[in-house]
């Protein structure tokens, strides 16, 4: 069965976690119990970027609002140098692109990928980028996408806990700290 995709909508969220939990799991990550912290985040994390960003656009697949879904997928605009070729320097980014396991290899993820590419389209953007899982790689090659000119790195920093982990001459520089008049 064909279903177009369709904006999300607020009443989605809850099957945008469940469908992020999915994403997690098929990544090898667990997702951990329905109280999790992070899918109390995660709800309004949603919230905000379906009805408040315009230069975010979330699509699904399935039910209708508030129905279960079968997959998702988010495009947002993403602001770098400007370049000779990309004179704005916007690109966009496709993220949390996932189909739930019973309703994979029916077309859903292509066209849901391709129902965002269309959408940076019409916002003018024509630079896009993203990251596959070896799941997703044969869907974002058949839609066109290339392995990327430079590789992709990651840094992961210790989070500091307490100010005291702040160096002094950092401190002394941040907004709280400035005098008042």
């Amino acid at each position: 069965m064909h279903h177009s995709p369709r904006p999300a909508a607020s009443d989605d969220i809850p099957e945008l976690v469940r469908l992020r939990a999915v994403a997690l799991a098929a990544l090898g990550v667990d997702p951990g119990p329905l109280d999790a912290a992070w899918r109390d985040v995660a709800r309004g994390w949603f919230l905000e970027r379906i009805d408040e960003r315009p230069d975010v656009h979330c699509l699904v697949a399935g039910g209708a609002p508030g129905e279960p879904l079968l997959a998702t997928g988010m495009a947002w605009i993403t602001y770098h140098l400007p370049s000779p070729r990309w004179t704005d320097g916007r690109r966009g980014y496709l993220d949390g692109i996932v189909t739930d396991e019973g309703a994979r290899g029916q077309g859903h993820g292509r066209r849901i990928v391709d129902g965002l590419t269309a959408w940076l389209n019409g916002n003018g953007i024509h630079y896009i980028q993203l990251h596959a899982s070896s799941d997703g790689e044969p869907v974002y090659k058949a839609a066109g996408f290339v392995t990327g000119r430079y590789p992709g790195m990651d840094l992961f920093t210790t989070p500091r806990d307490t100010a005291r982990d702040i160096p002094q001459d950092i401190r002394q520089h941040t907004p709280q700290d400035a005098p008042h008049s």
